[in-house]
């Protein structure tokens, strides 16, 4: 069996003390963990506006698939005790700008194998908490892979740490939803560019419809199924 097929001790352990840590400072609430695929491919994708977002999905997720997702998350992250501890949650470096071929290539390649990938589409993190716009290669991976995609929303996550602060808000409310997987494709005949765009607006859409209203911005939720 793959490596990224199994969850180590040790991925165990930083899994718990990032639910530890994170329940010791704020009120924390996850539903949707029940059901997830225990194997295969899959693709998780969460809105980002906090830097708590990594180790919440990380702390839950994890021992929820019983394998440790690997992260994919921007270069500037990977510095200091943050970078520490996103790396040993398995996570790999990603050129900002949203375009790294590199990027596609260590996905697929775990993806290849049966890993999950777990990448936060709008590429860095919003804000004002509201849900932004994607980057590309998410959709472009789920349809050239034919991979299923979980969304995640996370809500108060801006309030609990946000992008100016320097130290956790203590005692915030946040949430993590889980919604179901779905698969994105392309039509056949389908202008490529059009049905990648389609393809965004449905995963950003699904992400939205997993999160309080105040993040949501443009992005209508989408129809419960």
């Amino acid at each position: 069996m793959s490596d990224y097929q199994t969850m180590s001790m040790y991925s165990s352990i930083i899994a718990g003390l990032c639910r530890l840590g994170l329940q010791s400072i704020a009120r924390v609430k996850v539903s949707g963990l029940d059901d997830l695929p225990q194997d295969g491919p899959l693709i998780m994708a969460a809105n980002h506006a906090s830097n708590v977002d990594p180790p919440m999905l990380g702390g839950w997720l994890s021992p929820a698939l019983g394998r440790r997702p690997t992260f994919l998350a921007k270069e500037a992250l990977f510095k200091g005790p943050l970078g520490v501890l996103i790396r040993s949650l398995g996570a790999e470096p990603v050129k900002s700008g949203g375009s790294d071929i590199g990027a596609y290539r260590t996905a697929k390649g775990i993806l290849d194998k049966g890993g999950v990938v777990a990448i936060l589409p709008e590429g860095t993190r919003s804000f004002d908490g509201v849900i932004g716009d994607p980057k590309p290669g998410v959709s472009m991976l789920a349809t050239r892979t034919g991979t299923p995609i979980v969304p995640v929303g996370l809500s108060g996550t801006d309030e609990l740490m946000a992008r100016e602060q320097t130290f956790p808000k203590i005692g915030a409310s946040v949430t993590m939803r889980v919604g179901r997987p779905f698969t994105l494709s392309i039509p056949k005949g389908a202008d490529r560019r059009e049905a990648l765009e389609a393809a965004d607006a449905e995963l950003m859409r699904r992400i939205a419809s997993l999160v309080e209203p105040r993040h949501r911005g443009k992005w209508e939720p989408w129809p419960e199924e």
